[in-house]
């Protein structure tokens, strides 16, 4: 069974986390270029983008500001953020081991063990979650939003981009790398 959030961030009449996987959705033919580039206005143009792109797009549809929070966390709280050698309010924002740690911090965190078939596991996985995943050896980390379509085993699909473009498809038990955070972005400020 699917989950509603008691919030709509942006008064829209869509529940946060319907409202996340349908934006992350509409991304698809939308943003057809993958795209790491350093930007100095910090957001790439809407037809080009990275996995972390996807996310604060989203998020930003729904009516949150998440590159606001998170350049605002990293400025009070840079002892969570020892990863990013170099912080840049124009690339913070788009740097997945960034997000996955202002993520653990401030969402709510979930399982990362998915069992096909199972419901009760099953259950935990919801359209709109946020997902990431370890650094690829010689590569980038990679993130992705929960899809509210599954598998006939109930697994869940992946929105994400990961070089042809935003995609939907079956990749959450397929990349080539581990989950390392399963999160639902529950709260209506920060």
């Amino acid at each position: 069974p699917s989950i509603q959030s008691s919030l709509d961030q942006d008064g829209d009449g869509i529940d946060d986390f319907t409202d996340i996987v349908q934006s992350a959705r509409a991304q698809i033919g939308v943003v057809t270029e993958y795209d790491t580039s350093y930007y100095s206005e910090a957001y790439p143009p809407a037809n080009k983008g990275a996995c972390a792109d996807i996310m604060w797009r989203a998020l930003e549809n729904v009516g949150y500001d998440f590159k606001t929070m998170l350049d605002k966390d990293m400025k009070n709280s840079p002892q969570f953020y020892k990863e990013d050698p170099m912080p840049d309010d124009n690339i913070n924002f788009r740097r997945v081991e960034n997000i996955r740690v202002f993520l653990h911090n401030y969402t709510e965190k979930l399982t990362l063990e998915v069992i096909p078939f199972d419901e009760k596991n099953l259950a935990q996985w919801q359209g709109g979650d946020i997902v990431t995943y370890a650094q690829i050896p010689g590569g980038l980390w990679h993130i992705g939003i929960i899809s509210d379509k599954r598998r006939p085993d109930g697994v869940p699909l992946l929105i994400h981009n990961y070089g042809r473009g935003v995609r939907e498809d079956d990749y959450l038990l397929n990349w080539p790398t581990e989950i390392t955070g399963h999160f639902r972005f529950s709260f209506a400020s920060h």
